[in-house]
């Protein structure tokens, strides 16, 4: 299936490993160009190094909670790629109980980020916005709650946002990944550091496993082609069918 993204300019953020750096992989391999940023410059050096065996990277340090920092890699992002079609919000500060540092970062940022973007993107269906937003949005996790109430918040934010620049014909939605394991992310380290919790995520889940970046990242650059051109407002779950609730 031809996704239609040869030649589009996305910027992903927090790119540099696991599920942002799949991210970019994934719309490299589909023919993008691709902006990236973290706040790590030595991790995101590495990152940039291995994506631009697929095709052409531009990687700057960022910080999303900085109050310039979403604008300013926005302007760079735009000025190296001669524009944006396609902006990939995967920012979280992985907050456990501050409110209001989560949402600084969290919400803050990537609001901040997507109207810096939309001033540079096309009014066209293929030009959309993505959130990476959590299924703790849509359970109890009482040992995150501040994180699970600024995932919640992201997807108000994309329902509404969705609709209002729904004229112009751009598209906003969340992908709100389930447990996904990489190495050197939280789950990898609460293999070894809490593998009671662990075990018990994994019980949680109908198939027995957690995510790999790659299939966050499959849908998101699904959800981001003109394969999806009808899809917008929507937060689409890749959980393996751990949240049980109905989507109403």
């Amino acid at each position: 299936m031809d996704l239609g993204l040869g030649g589009k300019r996305v910027i992903v953020t927090g790119a540099s490993k696991g599920i942002g750096k799949a991210i970019a992989q994934g719309f490299l391999m589909e023919g993008a160009r691709v902006a990236i940023c973290a706040r790590d410059q030595t991790t995101l050096t590495a990152g940039a190094a291995e994506l631009s065996e697929l095709g052409e990277v531009h990687a700057r340090s960022a910080d999303m909670a900085e109050p310039n920092g979403p604008a300013s890699f926005v302007e760079w992002a735009a000025g190296q790629l001669g524009g944006l079609d396609v902006v990939v919000s995967n920012v979280s500060a992985m907050e456990a109980s501050d409110y209001r540092a989560a949402f600084q970062t969290d919400v803050g940022g990537a609001v901040s980020l997507t109207r810096a973007a939309l001033e540079h993107m096309p009014d066209d269906d293929d030009a959309n916005v993505v959130f990476i937003g959590s299924r703790a949005a849509s359970v109890g996790v009482p040992w995150m709650p501040a994180y699970a109430a600024m995932k919640a918040a992201t997807v108000s934010v994309a329902k509404s946002m969705a609709l209002e620049v729904a004229r112009r014909g751009i598209r906003v939605n969340v992908v709100s990944p389930g447990d996904v394991s990489f190495p050197g992310g939280s789950w990898d380290r609460a293999q070894h550091d809490n593998p009671k919790l662990y075990e018990a995520i994994i019980k949680e889940n109908p198939f027995r496993r957690l995510a790999r970046p790659e299939e966050i990242a499959d849908v998101v650059v699904f959800i981001a082609s003109a394969r999806a051109s009808f899809v917008t407002g929507a937060n689409i779950f890749v959980d393996g069918g751990a949240t049980k609730s109905l989507q109403l």
